[in-house]
């Protein structure tokens, strides 16, 4: 008996958090759930994907970082080959053939021991960071809280702005020694003290 199959390579779907999505006629933002999927660096459609939806975000910071990060993974890198690559997408379903017009962010994580993280980089699709009243909001936050889920501790370096900062604070993040730039989230850290 010969046993034929093909490995299902594709974005896996982690979470689906709800974010906001700007209704123009009501003038708010209305609930819509996104989904937070791992980007396979061994699916070229995923690659693929990412690629297409990055390349065209003006004043992009991060988001080549991690498409390079799923690059090197794909190439076989010694270095980024437990890093993962999630993304946020409006997309509902199909994730085998993931839409580059619905990606609305990316972080990159690697791991620094058992169920703990590192963000490497987190990046909301900049159209809707710098407009006022973008398609949607909550990208990033959704991503940090999706990413919240999956591990218990997280730690991260955030660029220098007072938002940023501002940002990790709201998510639950507090700074790891005065000055230090190094922010840390721990679940169920007040059970712990």
């Amino acid at each position: 008996m010969i046993n034929v199959h093909t490995p299902n390579f594709t974005a896996k779907c982690i979470n689906s958090p709800k974010i906001g999505k700007y209704n123009d006629k009501e003038s708010q933002y209305e609930d819509y759930t996104a989904n937070f999927v791992e980007i396979d660096p061994k699916n070229e459609k995923d690659v693929d994907a990412l690629e297409n939806a990055i390349k065209y975000w003006e004043h992009d910071k991060f988001g080549m970082n991690a498409l390079y990060a799923v690059n090197a993974a794909k190439d076989g890198s010694e270095y980024y080959g437990y890093h993962k690559v999630y993304a946020l997408t409006a997309q509902k379903n199909n994730f085998d053939k993931l839409d580059c017009n619905d990606i609305l962010g990316v972080v990159h994580v690697s791991p620094i021991g058992k169920n703990k993280l590192f963000v490497e980089h987190n990046q909301a699709n900049p159209a809707y960071l710098y407009t006022e009243n973008p398609k949607y909001a909550g990208i990033g936050t959704a991503m940090i809280k999706s990413l919240q889920k999956i591990c218990s501790y997280i730690s991260l370096f955030p660029s220098k702005e007072e938002y940023v900062k501002k940002f990790y604070i709201k998510n639950g993040f507090l700074e790891y020694g005065t000055g230090t730039n190094c922010y840390v989230w721990i679940k169920d850290i007040f059970e712990r003290l």
